[in-house]
C-alpha cells in the first residue's frame, strides 16, 4: 500500500488524534481516521470495495462500514462534490430500455443516500430492492436529476446547439432541455436495438461544463425524432 504524501498523512492524523485529548479516541474512531487518510493520501481512492478489502485484509462488509462512516465524519459534502461524483457514476450507468429506467452502480452508501435525497426533493424516488448497490430510477427521474446537475450555461448551450441542428426543416419552438433528453434517450434505445445500453460512452460523462459529446450525440438522434411541432407536444 502506497502513501503519496506521508508528511500530510502524519500531520492530519496527529491533528485528529489529539483533538479530544491524547489517548481518548476509541478503536472504531481510530480506524475511521486511518481509513479516511488512506483514501485521501494513499492509493485506495479509486479502488473498489473488494480491492480495498484485499489490500487491508478485512471483510468487504467492514470496508463498506468504514467508507460510510468516514464520509459522514470527514467527507465535507458539498453540492459541487455530489455533482462531480454524479458524473463519475454515470460513466458506469446503463439504460434499461425494457424497464424504461436508468441503472446506477454505486458502491458508496454515502452517495447512494445523497442521490436518493436529491431525488426526493425533486419529487422522485429510487429503487434498490434488487440490490442495495444497484439504483434504478425512471427515465423521468433521471432527466430531472440530470437537469439538476447541469448548470444553466451548459443547458442553454445544449438547447441552442440542438435547435441550430434541426431548425432547417423542423419547428424548434417547443424544444426544451427535458424534451431533448427524452428524445435522445428514446432514440438511443431504438438505434442500439438492445434492452440495456451503456450511458458511459461519452454522452453524459464530461461533467456539466463539457457538453460537446452530449450535444453531438443528441443532434444525431433528435433530427430523426422531432419530425414536427405536433410530435413534440
Amino acid at each position: 500500500m502506497n502513501i503519496n504524501d506521508k508528511d500530510k498523512f502524519a500531520t492530519e492524523f496527529i491533528d485528529h488524534y489529539s483533538t479530544r485529548g491524547f489517548g481518548s479516541m476509541n478503536k472504531n474512531d481510530f480506524e475511521i481516521i486511518i481509513f479516511d487518510l488512506l483514501k485521501k493520501h494513499g492509493d485506495l481512492k479509486d479502488k473498489s470495495n473488494y480491492e480495498i478489502s484485499i489490500d487491508l485484509q478485512i471483510p468487504e462488509t467492514k470496508v463498506k462500514r468504514l467508507a460510510y462512516e468516514s464520509d459522514l465524519k470527514y467527507g465535507q459534502l458539498t453540492d459541487k462534490r455530489i455533482t462531480v461524483e454524479f458524473f463519475k457514476i454515470l460513466a458506469n450507468s446503463k439504460f434499461r430500455a425494457d424497464l424504461n429506467k436508468i441503472e446506477f452502480g454505486i458502491e458508496s452508501k454515502f452517495f447512494r443516500t445523497s442521490i436518493a435525497a436529491q431525488l426526493k426533493k425533486l419529487g422522485h424516488y429510487a429503487d434498490s430492492s434488487f440490490n442495495s448497490e444497484i439504483v434504478r430510477i425512471h427515465i423521468d427521474s433521471f432527466i430531472d436529476l440530470l437537469e439538476h446537475h447541469y448548470n444553466k450555461r451548459a443547458i442553454e448551450r445544449i438547447v441552442k446547439d440542438c435547435k441550430t441542428a434541426v431548425k432547417k426543416d423542423k419547428d424548434t419552438t417547443d424544444i426544451t432541455f427535458k424534451l431533448i433528453l427524452r428524445k435522445f434517450l428514446e432514440g438511443l434505445a431504438t438505434q442500439a436495438a438492445k434492452k440495456t445500453i451503456d450511458l458511459g460512452i461519452g454522452y453524459f460523462t464530461g461533467g456539466a461544463e463539457n457538453v460537446g459529446a452530449l450535444t453531438d450525440g443528441i443532434k444525431k438522434v433528435i433530427k430523426q425524432t422531432v419530425p414536427n411541432k405536433t410530435d413534440m407536444q
